[in-house]
């Protein structure tokens, strides 16, 4: 059911990359958890089959796939990807050795994000506290997601013959640009985004690609949200799914940090309320489901997934019971 391994966090500074980042929410989550179920472990991260070259080609084009295959060009990607105010100078002191142990950490981010939605289809029910790189387009990495584990995770699996039609519900604060851009013409493959409606990507000079189902928040309709997640989810009840995974950033909430977050102030009822509204909508389908974290930003973010996952572990023991 949860699926965390501690290293399995981004870690910049492990790899000589001096943002000024630090997410520590899936090590609060998963240490408050295990204080009420003891018997939680980490995963076996040494059992997750690594990512290869031909599984971002379901997902990314030739032009990303180059760039992923020469260092220099590779550390070129991820300062964009990655951009932020002094990226040019955190980035032109990383060595390509760093850069090449960069990219095998986020090769086995993303096949962490496979593995636990390819555990989704026996358990039903799996979170994994990672995951959830939505930005990411087919050309290029975006927004701190430097490829879509999201899409690659149900392509493999497609590939496979495990799956054939996937629904990704996103309800970050901000939109699944990348996602909807690399599925509008893949119709096995429905999205949904519930997000702010001016900030981030909006904001920048990327062109944005409707997903199958979006709705776009103004400062102020905090109110209006689940109604609204509900009508959104109902558009998508007659269709059937194989698997579905759902984005469930915490940057919405009203404590969150993040500047770009700002314009959706959501409470710590009204987020428990969304989760559990998406995850009875996934189990009257009878779908397997997995929860992946996306944004959440600030001392407080880790509330939000710890909440959500502490009724579904002690629903799991009163069955055991």
């Amino acid at each position: 059911m949860i699926f965390y391994h501690q290293d399995l966090g981004t870690h910049f500074i492990r790899f000589g990359i001096d943002l000024p980042l630090r997410d520590d929410r899936a090590d609060r989550v998963f240490s408050s958890l295990k204080e009420s179920f003891p018997h939680l472990e980490p995963i076996d991260i040494n059992s997750i089959p690594m990512l290869c070259q031909e599984d971002l080609a379901l997902v990314h084009s030739q032009e990303f796939l180059k760039n992923w295959s020469e260092l220099n060009s590779l550390k070129k990607a991820l300062k964009k990807t990655y951009e932020h105010k002094d990226s040019d100078k955190k980035f032109e002191k990383v060595s390509l050795e760093n850069v090449s142990a960069f990219k095998d950490h986020l090769l086995l981010q993303g096949a962490a994000t496979l593995s636990a939605l390819e555990m989704a289809l026996t358990q039903k029910f799996i979170f994994f506290l990672g995951g959830g790189m939505h930005h990411a387009r087919r050309d290029f990495g975006s927004g701190f997601c430097p490829f879509n584990d999201l899409v690659v995770a149900m392509r493999v699996l497609q590939k496979k013959g495990k799956i054939k039609r996937g629904l990704i519900i996103d309800v970050d604060a901000h939109m699944g640009d990348g996602t909807s851009e690399v599925t509008y013409d893949d119709p096995s493959i429905d999205t949904m985004s519930l997000h702010m409606a001016k900030q981030w990507p909006f904001q920048s000079e990327l062109s944005i690609t409707p997903s199958t189902y979006d709705d776009a928040f103004l400062p102020g309709e905090e109110e209006t949200y689940l109604s609204r997640l509900e009508k959104a989810l109902a558009f998508f009840d007659s269709r059937v799914y194989d698997a579905v995974i759902v984005v469930a950033g915490a940057d919405p909430y009203e404590l969150d940090t993040l500047p770009s977050s700002k314009d959706m102030r959501l409470s710590r009822e009204q987020l428990f309320a969304r989760d559990e509204m998406i995850y009875h909508w996934c189990q009257k389908k009878k779908v397997p489901q997995l929860w992946v974290m996306a944004g959440g930003y600030g001392d407080e973010a880790h509330t939000i997934y710890t909440q959500f996952l502490k009724k579904r572990l002690s629903e799991a023991s009163s069955a055991i019971k």
